[in-house]
């Protein structure tokens, strides 16, 4: 495209990526103990162990010998595909190998008495993003040429810290709370770099932004849990969370330059702003059969949607001799999803149990958000534990995958509604260890 066309087009978006990463906009990413690992965290009915702590903190109070949840690493290795999403021949790629750890969970106290409480440490987002995109078009034989190098990056940690009070009405009947708080950090980064030569005149055009922010807030889940016999059943309620701290920081630089055209120099870099997080409430509802070797589970969960809001609020970017300015946007928005999955385990023997799970994590992209990740994902996992003593080791595999046609991150002059299909897939693997009797 034309050079002039691109370096309009991209000062005239606002740059800052929005409030998901790539994997971000996605609630089921991570599941949370040996058990809920393999079966998709389908487990609100059912679960029985110290990932009772997210999952339903009612069920601690039901379970004889909450399996006290000592760690979990999973090792992901995702790729994003997403051609001409600059333009004609400009494509987005990426793949990522990361280590993601996952939970952390203790009981406290004894355990005697219809009162108990535990801790937990979870890793709710952890992505890291490197887009890029490059196109040239320069040759020995003519003096005219083209180039153009960009890249977008974003980065996401989300950890939650938090304990447990569930509490024991009858001897099927439980209800629990799990206060937590909630660390939030971001950040995003767009840069563009485009060079011309044509008959002798020269035009190259920079443009690059970054956004970050650290953010606190307090959150509760709140459970029900009703386990008369084979079936189990429970019931959750997660509330969005109150501030508690949030500040952050953007950059901002855009400059064309040449002797074809009057030079432009943009520029502004503003930190100590306020950051605001928005998260959704949920309501998850899930059932458990188990028979004498098979256990089925299932989970439904709805979040609600979060209309558009700022991020961050920085000032209008001057530019150099002139009383334009180009606003800075960084914008956060989320559409409500149900996500829904089932799990199975199944017993071979004393000490080898068969997993395995299937679950649709459906995207809570909406165009506000300016983030790449609008496919919904069908994800899916098998894996197997040992039990031996009191001891559990689990070992997993999951895959997920989804594609989606999304707007072009570059929408060139004349060219509104232009798309690009984007196609995402994710390995999964996971070892993960539990202590204490349980089931």
């Amino acid at each position: 495209m034309p050079l002039r066309a691109t370096a309009l087009a991209w000062i005239a978006l606002p740059l800052a990526a929005g409030s998901a990463a790539a994997q971000d906009a996605h609630y089921w990413t991570y599941g949370y103990g040996p058990v809920g690992q393999l079966t998709e965290g389908v487990l609100v009915g059912g679960v029985n162990d110290l990932s009772a702590v997210y999952y339903n903190p009612a069920a601690l109070a039901l379970i004889e010998e909450p399996r006290f949840v000592f760690g979990l690493t999973s090792v992901e290795l995702a790729s994003i595909e997403a051609p001409d999403a600059a333009g004609r021949n400009l494509d987005f790629d990426s793949l990522v190998f990361d280590i993601v750890p996952s939970v952390v969970a203790g009981r406290i106290g004894s355990g005697e008495g219809p009162n108990r409480f535990a801790f937990a440490f979870l890793s709710r987002h952890d992505t890291d993003w490197d887009l890029a995109f490059s196109d040239t078009s320069v040759s020995a034989g003519s003096p005219d040429g083209s180039a153009g190098f960009g890249r977008a990056r974003q980065r996401v940690v989300e950890y939650w810290a938090g304990g447990t009070w569930s509490h024991r009405a009858s001897a099927h009947l439980a209800f629990g709370v799990s206060p937590f708080i909630a660390y939030r950090a971001q950040r995003a980064r767009r840069a563009l770099t485009l060079e011309e030569l044509s008959s002798g005149t020269t035009r190259a055009v920079f443009i690059a932004e970054e956004n970050e922010y650290d953010h606190v807030r307090g959150l509760v889940k709140a459970g029900l849990a009703w386990r008369p016999g084979r079936a189990e059943l429970g019931l959750t309620v997660t509330t969005p969370g109150i501030k508690l701290h949030g500040a952050g920081q953007s950059a901002w630089n855009a400059s064309i330059a040449g002797n074809a055209a009057p030079p432009l120099l943009s520029a502004s870099s503003q930190d100590g702003l306020e950051a605001t997080y928005h998260s959704p409430w949920s309501v998850a509802g899930g059932g458990t059969w188990r028979g004498t070797r098979t256990t089925l589970h299932t989970t439904v969960e709805w979040f609600s949607s979060v209309a558009p809001y700022e991020i961050l609020s920085p000032e209008p970017a001057p530019v150099a001799g002139s009383a334009v300015t180009f606003p800075l946007v960084f914008e956060g928005a989320a559409d409500s999803v149900v996500n829904f999955g089932a799990g199975v385990e199944h017993r071979l023997g004393h000490r080898f149990t068969l997993y395995g799970g299937a679950a649709r994590n459906a995207s809570s992209w909406r165009p506000e958000s300016e983030t790449l990740a609008a496919w919904d994902l069908v994800d899916v996992t098998a894996g197997v534990s040992l039990d031996r003593g009191g001891s559990r080791l689990a070992l997993g595999v999951g895959y997920a995958w989804g594609s989606e046609d999304l707007p072009r991150v570059i929408t060139p002059p004349g060219q509104a509604g232009s798309v690009t299909s984007a196609r995402f897939s994710r390995w999964t693997f996971s070892l993960g260890g539990s202590l204490g009797r349980g089931r």
